[in-house]
């Protein structure tokens, strides 16, 4: 996209704004402050102004028009003379590459560099607006940054809410000391607090529930101790039992639990941990009891009981059984010297003696192979950043070769089609079934069949048809269709078509200047989906040459019966017989002439030339058809004499009318 400079001449001095080219200019003076408005149009519009050079002023950045989710991009504070040297841009491309791990896309991604290499003066105060659709105690808000050397840094926001634009609503406003690409993710919240030489018993800020009690002399001296939450939905664990069946006894879990303690000091006395585990209904034990086979009673002690190795202690007798499972070495372990209570309020309660980086505790109904407990657990953990997501392609209504492509979460289809509805876009086709995807993958869209696509609307590359998933961002692709070969699919009433969905994971992605690109080392697996694709025909006028006969009115008119008459009294029976093979008569015609005339040879050629008559065309040549046969049958001159005849026939039929 081309690049414009827009000039603010004020009183003092020349102001140069490099911004995005096709942006419109509005600027309104309040009191000291300048605001500067950049909207998406095509119309151009500059301002005189006086600049204070001494104050500082407000830049707002717009996005299209067509967004409502994200209308505005950006608001930038900072001194005046910063106008000459910065520029900004939109690079939702880079959308894939700006998230890892467990963190969500809330915003839009923007650009901002230095044009003239100048010194910028720092700090600036940045004020990106966001839309989180799911904020609860776990996640945060914060923004993070890429510079030109591709090293990420997480800036924490002073604050989430402001009043910019005349409204007020979600903003991430931070300081920052350097450009490159800014994006506002939510990701899970990291708790961090300091453990004294005299212990420590903390609750935790984002789930009250979790307490960590560290005893006097844990560490010989004082350490900052950091606490990650991910919270594990009862649905997830459910799924992963439905696909193996050596999951089925695990009942519920525990958050995962991300502790780091510094790797220098070691942990001297028992750390005791306290986790919510919801317990298993009466209701669902006893369907569960009756399908799955329960243990033989007698086997396991009601005060004590060991799931491979496992000592777990109940306040009741049941045969649910608690099992720990900590990360050490790269690997997830059954923790088998570990003892697990039951405490009220669905809560469980360990000591461990030793830092571990990851916890979880699983609530089981029997005696599970601590080899399908650490699957599980390394399944679970990959599960909670997995979307179930479908897909949508839908027309507009008015004019169906628009077309857009939307990944939704499966649990806002409805929702969104309903969306998608009151803009004009219905079905067919219906979405697609359920994908799995994760934050930041990609769908590569390619076409076959008989219907193609132009260049996505507003975009320049050849081969975008690309659209990123995010699950908390709307995630559209507007698309322009046609079709290949217009007069294809001619037994339908529609040009048909398939476009073919192929998953592009993250590790195959590189940066590629604003966008992410498709490693070439990375070859595409089968698509996921198919969807198909309709067109409707429209009504085509084409433009042939036509190419015109002019045929005498002569040539028309069948010949009379004095003319038949003659020539049949000109013919032998061997021309007969060869002027009926060349006239090509039915078998059928040739014997009711002869039944009609069984003595006279004339009579029956005169019959079988009528019948040969009445079954040509009205507008066929008769007589230079009946000339040419009789050629073919050897008698050239009664072809002539034919011809002749029948002429001066037409003169005298044309004479008549005007004596009269």
């Amino acid at each position: 996209m081309s690049k414009r400079l827009f000039f603010l001449k004020s009183v003092e001095r020349e102001v140069i704004l490099p911004v995005l080219d096709l942006w419109i200019l509005q600027t309104t003076v309040n009191q000291n402050h300048v605001t500067s408005v950049f909207r998406w149009t095509s119309i151009l519009q500059t301002t005189c102004l006086q600049m204070h050079s001494q104050q500082g002023f407000q830049i707002q950045l717009a996005d299209r028009a067509r967004s409502s989710e994200s209308p505005r991009v950006c608001y930038i504070t900072a001194p005046s003379e910063v106008v000459n040297i910065l520029t900004c841009e939109v690079v939702d491309g880079l959308s894939s590459l700006m998230v890892s791990g467990s963190e969500e896309l809330v915003s839009t991604v923007l650009r901002i560099q230095n044009s003239r290499h100048v010194k910028c003066p720092f700090p600036l105060t940045i004020a990106m607006p966001f839309q989180a659709s799911y904020r609860g105690n776990y996640r945060e808000i914060t923004l993070k940054v890429v510079d030109p050397e591709q090293r990420v840094s997480y800036v924490t926001p002073t604050s989430t809410e402001g009043f910019y634009g005349g409204q007020r609503g979600w903003f991430a406003v931070v300081r920052v000391y350097s450009l490159g690409v800014f994006a506002v993710l939510s990701r899970l919240r990291t708790e961090s607090f300091t453990v004294l030489k005299t212990g420590l018993s903390h609750k935790l800020s984002v789930d009250s529930r979790i307490c960590l009690d560290y005893l006097p002399g844990s560490f010989t001296a004082p350490v900052v101790a950091q606490v990650t939450v991910q919270p594990v939905d009862a649905f997830v664990l459910s799924s992963l039992k439905s696909e193996n069946d050596s999951y089925h006894a695990s009942l519920t879990s525990t958050p995962l639990l991300y502790l780091s303690h510094p790797s220098t000091l070691k942990l001297r006395r028992p750390l005791t941990l306290i986790l919510p585990c919801p317990p298993i209904s009466e209701k669902r034990k006893a369907g569960e009891d009756t399908d799955r086979p329960t243990l033989i009673s007698g086997t396991f002690s009601p005060q004590q009981i060991r799931v491979d190795g496992a000592s777990v202690k109940t306040h009741k007798e049941c045969k649910e059984q608690l099992v720990v499972l900590g990360w050490i070495e790269n690997h997830w372990k059954v923790l088998d010297k570990v003892s697990v209570k039951n405490l009220q309020n669905s809560l469980v309660c360990f000591e461990l003696p030793e830092s571990y980086e990851r916890l979880i505790v699983l609530r089981l109904q029997s005696s599970v192979k601590s080899s399908y407990l650490t699957s599980l657990v390394e399944e679970l953990e990959e599960a909670v950043k997995i979307f179930s997501v479908t897909v949508v392609l839908h027309h507009e209504r008015l004019d169906p070769s628009s077309a857009v492509v939307a990944t939704l979460p499966s649990r806002d289809v409805s929702a969104a089609v309903r969306e998608l509805q009151a803009l004009g876009y219905y079905g067919p086709p219906e979405p697609s079934s359920e994908l799995s995807m994760r934050e930041g993958e990609q769908l590569l869209l390619r076409f076959s069949g008989n219907i193609a696509c132009n260049d996505p609307i507003g975009n320049e590359q050849m081969d975008s048809h690309i659209i990123t998933f995010h699950n908390q961002r709307r995630n559209r692709l507007f698309l322009r269709l046609k079709e290949v070969d217009p007069f294809g699919n001619y037994s339908s009433l529609h040009y048909k078509g398939v476009t073919s969905l192929f998953k592009v994971t993250k590790g195959q992605l590189v940066w590629n200047g604003d966008r992410a690109a498709v490693s070439k080392d990375c070859p595409l697996d089968e698509p996921v989906c198919r969807l198909p694709l309709t067109l409707p025909k429209s009504a085509r006028t084409v433009c042939q040459p036509v190419s015109v006969k002019v045929i005498q009115h002569s040539q028309t008119d069948p010949p009379s019966d004095e003319l038949l008459s003659w020539l049949c009294d000109e013919l032998t029976k061997d021309d007969a017989a060869l002027l009926v093979m060349s006239l090509h008569l039915r078998r059928s015609a040739v014997q009711i002439a002869r039944i009609r005339a069984p003595h006279s040879l004339s009579k029956q050629a005169f019959h079988m030339l009528t019948a040969w008559k009445r079954g040509l065309p009205s507008s066929s040549p008769k007589c230079p058809m009946l000339a040419h046969c009789l050629t073919r049958a050897g008698r050239p001159d009664l072809a002539r004499e034919l011809l002749l005849r029948e002429a001066a026939h037409y003169k005298m039929d044309k004479r008549k009318p005007r004596e009269t």
